[in-house]
C-alpha cells in the first residue's frame, strides 16, 4: 500500500512538473503575474524595476502596483488548464474592463504580464516548442519567437539536457487573451522539420502552373548548421524541381541551428509541354523528399497540393519579392476587355488583418470587373506590416509581376489581357482600408484613378492612442516629437492634400466597434475641406452594420463607384495643389513632382504648385519649404518651364533635378528670403555620398531589401552565444511576421562584397564582431565605441557624451560606405563594386541585458517608433523611451541631426 501511495505521489509530481515522455505535450500548470499596463508597439516591463522576472520570487505572495487593477495591486495566480493546454486569462474579478474601455477605447484593455511553467526531460534531447497567442518566450535563457496569431506557422527547436527546464512567456494581450504552449519530441535521426502551414504554391490555370515559384519552410533542429542548404527529390517523373540559386557563395549558404527559413525552388513539367491534366474544380498533388545536404541525414516527406482553375476564375500566382523570398498574390481577370482600354487598369485590393488573400471569403467578396484586373496581394502575411514599408512594397512587386509577366494568362490571350501598373483603382478593408489610404496619400497618388476605403483607420496614433504608452510618463517632450516623426510618414491624414483631385468613397457600418466610423468621417471632412466643397466626398455608412458585412467592398453602391471610374484614367491635376512629404524614401511624388532630399530630415518638406497660367504659358510656379533636392517623374501633365521660389528654369526629368545648398537670398517681396536653386545634372552620383530616397531611414527602411544577419564571435563565449542566438531569433521573427528569406552568418564569413546585394544587420559592435571591427570607418562618425568587450562604453558626437555601465544598449543605422572613400574610387568601380542605398544596422550592449534591450527595439512591426539611432539607458526595460540616453536622426551626411536628443541624467 505504501509503495502504491509512493508511486501515485511520484506520478502526481511528474504530472505537475509537465514531464515530457510522449510525442507532444501541452503545458498545463502555470504561474501567472498580470495584468500590468501596456500599449501597442511597446513592451515595457514594470517588473524590471524590481530586478525583472528572473530575479523576483515565482508564485509567492508578493504584489506589485498596476493601474489596471482595482486596489492597484497585482499578485501571482496559479492556473491549471485542460489537457489542451489553453490558458484563458480572466481578470474580470479585479479589473473593470468596461470602465477602462469607455475611457480609453479598446486599446486601453492592452495589458502585459508573465506566465511561468516548468517541464522535465528524462534524457538529453532536441525538442520542438511552439506557443500560440504569444509573441516571444524563453526556454531557460534562450529567447524564441511565438506563434502570435495562432496560425501554426512558427516552431522552434532547442537541444536540452535531462532534468527540469523553465518556460516563461511574455504575455502581451487585451481583455480575454489566451495562449497555449506545446512541446514536441523529435526523432533521433531527424535533422529538419517542415512547417506545412507555411508553404506557398501557385494554382494550376488551364492545365498549366500560373507561375513556377514554390516555397516551403524548413526548420533546422540540429545543434549545428546545415550547410549547402537543402536537396529536393520529387517522387514522380512528371516534374522537375530546381532550387533558386542564392547570391551567397555555397560554402556560407546554410541554415543556422534553430533557424526557420524558406526554401525556394522552381517547378516545371518533365514532358516539355508545361501541361498538367488537372480540370477546374479538382486538385493535384505531388510529393517529394527534402534532404539536408550536410550533414546528410534522413529526409522528410512533403506533399504539395495545387488547386486547379479555369482562366477567368480567381487564381493564385507566386513571384520573387524584393528580398529574394517567394510570395504569392491572387488575381481575377477582367470580364470584358473589348469594351475597355488597353492595357487595362488594375483594381488594387488590400485585405484586412488576419485575412488570407487567396481565401474565398476575400476573393469572393468581389464581382468580376468588366474592364479591370483585380489584384489581391498579401502584405507578405495575413497581418504583415499593415500595408506599410515592406507590406506595400510587396503589393507593388506583385503588381509589377502581374502586369509584366501576366501569370496564369494563356499564351494566346497575353496580348489581349495586358494591364497597366500605373492606373490603379485602389480599394481596401480595415487594415487594407488604411493601406489603401496610405498608398493613395503617402506612397504613389499619381497612380490612383479612384480610392475606395472600407472601415479603415487613418492614423495609428488615432487608432491606438499614444497617451497609453508606459514610457511616455517620464519622457522629455522632445522624445515624443522624434518618435512621432518616425511613424507620421504613414499617416493618411497628414498626406491627405494629395487626394485633392482623386475620386473617393468611404464605406463603413455605423456600429463598427473594431475601427470606429470616426476615422473615415474625419477623412471625409478633410477631403471636403481640401476643395472647400461640402458635398464632393462620397460616403456610404450603413446603419446598424459592424466591421464586416455582405457587400462591404462590392455591393451595388461600391460597384457603381468602381464602374464610373474604371476607364476614366488618371484624374487631371487641379490648378493649385500641395505636396507634403515626411520621408522621400517612401513618397514617390504628386503631379510628377518628387522630393528627393529634405534640408532637415523628418521635418515636413512642402512644395506648393500653382499651374493656373500653365495653359497659356506652360509655366508652373513652385514654392518650397525644407526641400534640398526635387525633380520630375514622367507624368501625363508637365510644364515647359518652372519658377522655383522666384527663379525660372526649364523643365527637366529625373535623374537630373533641381537642388540647393540652402543659401538664401533676399526677395523684394514681402515674402522675405528664399533659397538659391540650380540644376544638378550629375545624375544620381550624389546618392553615393549623401542620404537619398534609397537610404533616408528610419531604421525600418533597412528591411526593404535583401537582408543578412551577421553575428560576432570575438567577444566572450557568453557574448558570442547571445549574438548567435539573437541572430537566429531575429531571423525567425522576420520570417514569421513577413516571411523574410534571411541568411545568418558568423563574422568570419562576412566580406564587403556582400554589400552589393544585401543590407546587413550586425549583432555586436567592433569589440564583439570582427566584421564591424573591419568596417569601423564607414560607421557614422558621431558614434564611438570604447573599451574592451568586457568593459565597453559608447559615445555620441564627442567624448563628453559617454554612456557606460551595466545594461546600456545601442543600435543605429549606417551607410555601408564611407562618403569620403566611396567618392575616391572611379565611377565604374563604384557601380560595379558597390550599391547605392546600401544600409547596415549595428546592435550592441554593454552586457546581456543591454544587448537584449537593443535587440527588442529593432523594428519588426509597422509603425514601430525607432528612428535612425538610439542609446538605451540602464533602466530602459521598465522606463521605455523615457529611459533612453539618446535618440534621433542622422542628417544628409550621416552626422547628428538637429532633430536628436541627448541626456546624461535619467530617472533612477
Amino acid at each position: 500500500m505504501k509503495l502504491l501511495l509512493y508511486l501515485l505521489s511520484l506520478f502526481i509530481i511528474l504530472i505537475s512538473q509537465n514531464l515530457v515522455n510522449c510525442e507532444n505535450y501541452y503545458l498545463t500548470e502555470w504561474d501567472i503575474l498580470a495584468p500590468f499596463p501596456s500599449a501597442p508597439r511597446e513592451d515595457v516591463d514594470v517588473l524590471n524595476c524590481y530586478g525583472g522576472i528572473d530575479n523576483i520570487p515565482i508564485g509567492d505572495n508578493s504584489t506589485y502596483i498596476s493601474e489596471l487593477v482595482n486596489g492597484a495591486r497585482v499578485g501571482w495566480n496559479h492556473y491549471t488548464t485542460n489537457v489542451d493546454g489553453m490558458v484563458n486569462l480572466n481578470f474580470s474579478n479585479n479589473v473593470n474592463w468596461d470602465l477602462i474601455n469607455n475611457w480609453a477605447g479598446s486599446s486601453g484593455t492592452y495589458f502585459s504580464g508573465w506566465g511561468i511553467s516548468t517541464f522535465s526531460l528524462n534524457t538529453s534531447e532536441t525538442i520542438l516548442v511552439t506557443c500560440s497567442g504569444i509573441a516571444k518566450f524563453w526556454i531557460d535563457s534562450t529567447v524564441m519567437q511565438g506563434d502570435s496569431y495562432g496560425l501554426g506557422l512558427q516552431f522552434n527547436s532547442i537541444q536540452l539536457s535531462s532534468g527540469t527546464h523553465q518556460l516563461k512567456v511574455r504575455i502581451i494581450g487585451s481583455e480575454a487573451a489566451s495562449y497555449q504552449c506545446e512541446i514536441i519530441t523529435t526523432k533521433e535521426e531527424q535533422s529538419i522539420f517542415i512547417v506545412y502551414e507555411n508553404t506557398i504554391v501557385p494554382d494550376i490555370v488551364d492545365n498549366e502552373f500560373s507561375s513556377p515559384f514554390i516555397s516551403i519552410s524548413v526548420l533546422n533542429i540540429l545543434n549545428q548548421p546545415i550547410s549547402g542548404m537543402i536537396s529536393l527529390e520529387p517522387l514522380t517523373d512528371e516534374f522537375q524541381v530546381s532550387l533558386i540559386e542564392s547570391p551567397l557563395p555555397q560554402e556560407i549558404n546554410y541554415i543556422g541551428p534553430g533557424q526557420l527559413i524558406p526554401v525556394n525552388f522552381i517547378v516545371k513539367t518533365s514532358n516539355g509541354s508545361g501541361l498538367i491534366n488537372c480540370p477546374s474544380g479538382t486538385t493535384y498533388a505531388f510529393s517529394m523528399m527534402v534532404y539536408p545536404q550536410s550533414p546528410q541525414s534522413k529526409g522528410e516527406l512533403i506533399t504539395l497540393n495545387f488547386t486547379c482553375k479555369s482562366f477567368g476564375e480567381p487564381f493564385t500566382f507566386t513571384f520573387q519579392d524584393f528580398d529574394l523570398s517567394i510570395q504569392y498574390a491572387d488575381a481575377i481577370p477582367p470580364n470584358d476587355i473589348e469594351g475597355g482600354i488597353s492595357p487595362t487598369p488594375v483594381l488594387f485590393a488590400l485585405h484586412g488583418a488576419g485575412v488570407d488573400a487567396k481565401s474565398s471569403a476575400w476573393t469572393g467578396a468581389f464581382q468580376v470587373q468588366n474592364y479591370t484586373w483585380i489584384l489581391l496581394p498579401t502584405n507578405r502575411a495575413n497581418y504583415g506590416f499593415d500595408w506599410e514599408e515592406g507590406g506595400i512594397k510587396n503589393g507593388l512587386m506583385a503588381l509589377d509581376y502581374l502586369c509584366n509577366s501576366l501569370p496564369g494568362v494563356p499564351n494566346n490571350l497575353k496580348t489581349k489581357y495586358q494591364c497597366d501598373p500605373y492606373q490603379l483603382q485602389v480599394l481596401g478593408h480595415s487594415m487594407g482600408g488604411h493601406g489603401s489610404e496610405h498608398f493613395a496619400t503617402a506612397i504613389s497618388p499619381d497612380r490612383v484613378v479612384s480610392l475606395s476605403i472600407a472601415a479603415g483607420w487613418i492614423d495609428m496614433k488615432l487608432y491606438s492612442p499614444n497617451f497609453l504608452r508606459v514610457g511616455y510618463s517620464w519622457s522629455n517632450p522632445m522624445i515624443r516629437f522624434i518618435l512621432d516623426s518616425v511613424v507620421s510618414q504613414n499617416d493618411a491624414d497628414f498626406h491627405s492634400p494629395h487626394l485633392i483631385n482623386i475620386p473617393m468613397i468611404v464605406r463603413m457600418g455605423s456600429d463598427d466597434d473594431n475601427v470606429p466610423p470616426y476615422h473615415l468621417r474625419r477623412m471625409l471632412r478633410l477631403y471636403d475641406q481640401l476643395t472647400h466643397n461640402t458635398s464632393i466626398g462620397l460616403i456610404s455608412e450603413i446603419p446598424g452594420e459592424n466591421h464586416w458585412f455582405n457587400g462591404v467592398v462590392d455591393d451595388a453602391i461600391m460597384q457603381a463607384f468602381l464602374s464610373k471610374y474604371a476607364i476614366s484614367g488618371i484624374p487631371l491635376l487641379p490648378d493649385r495643389f500641395l505636396i507634403n512629404c515626411l520621408n522621400p524614401g517612401s513618397f514617390q511624388g504628386k503631379g510628377g513632382v518628387s522630393i528627393q532630399q529634405a534640408i532637415n530630415n523628418f521635418k515636413a518638406s512642402k512644395i506648393r504648385v500653382d499651374k493656373t497660367n500653365s495653359l497659356s504659358s506652360g509655366i508652373w510656379s513652385l514654392q518650397t519649404e525644407n526641400v534640398k533636392r526635387f525633380g520630375f517623374n514622367s507624368f501625363n501633365e508637365k510644364p515647359n518651364q518652372v519658377i522655383i521660389d522666384g527663379q525660372k528654369f526649364n523643365y527637366i526629368q529625373l535623374p537630373s533635378h533641381y537642388c540647393t545648398d540652402g543659401t538664401k537670398v533676399k526677395n523684394n517681396k514681402k515674402s522675405g528670403s528664399s533659397v538659391v536653386w540650380s540644376i544638378c545634372n550629375d545624375g544620381n552620383d550624389w546618392m553615393w555620398s549623401e542620404r537619398s530616397p534609397l537610404n533616408s531611414g528610419p531604421m525600418v527602411q533597412i528591411l526593404d531589401y535583401p537582408i543578412l544577419i551577421v553575428y560576432g564571435t570575438i567577444g566572450s563565449e557568453q557574448q558570442t552565444n547571445q549574438r548567435q542566438q539573437s541572430a537566429v531569433y531575429l531571423s525567425n521573427v522576420l520570417m514569421y511576421q513577413m516571411r523574410y528569406s534571411i541568411n545568418v552568418l558568423e563574422d568570419t564569413q562576412f566580406t564587403n562584397d556582400l554589400f552589393t546585394t544585401y543590407n546587413v544587420i550586425f549583432m555586436g559592435g567592433p569589440q564583439t564582431n570582427k566584421a564591424v571591427y573591419s568596417i569601423q570607418s564607414v560607421l557614422p562618425s558621431p558614434i564611438g565605441f570604447h573599451g574592451s568587450s568586457d568593459n565597453m562604453s559608447f559615445s555620441l558626437n564627442d567624448d563628453s557624451n559617454m554612456f557606460s555601465g551595466p545594461s546600456v544598449g545601442l543600435l543605429f543605422l549606417s551607410s555601408c560606405y564611407s562618403p569620403e572613400a566611396i567618392m575616391k574610387i572611379t565611377p565604374k568601380e563604384r557601380y560595379t563594386q558597390a550599391r547605392q542605398g546600401c544600409m547596415l544596422t549595428v546592435i550592441e550592449g554593454t552586457d546581456t541585458i543591454g544587448f537584449q534591450n537593443s535587440l527588442f527595439n529593432f523594428p519588426t512591426k509597422s509603425s514601430f517608433p525607432m528612428p535612425d539611432f538610439m542609446i538605451l539607458g540602464p533602466n530602459f526595460g521598465y522606463q521605455g523611451v523615457s529611459g533612453a540616453n539618446a535618440l534621433g536622426f542622422w542628417d544628409n551626411n550621416w552626422q547628428l541631426s538637429d532633430l536628436s536628443y541627448i541626456t546624461s541624467i535619467l530617472n533612477e
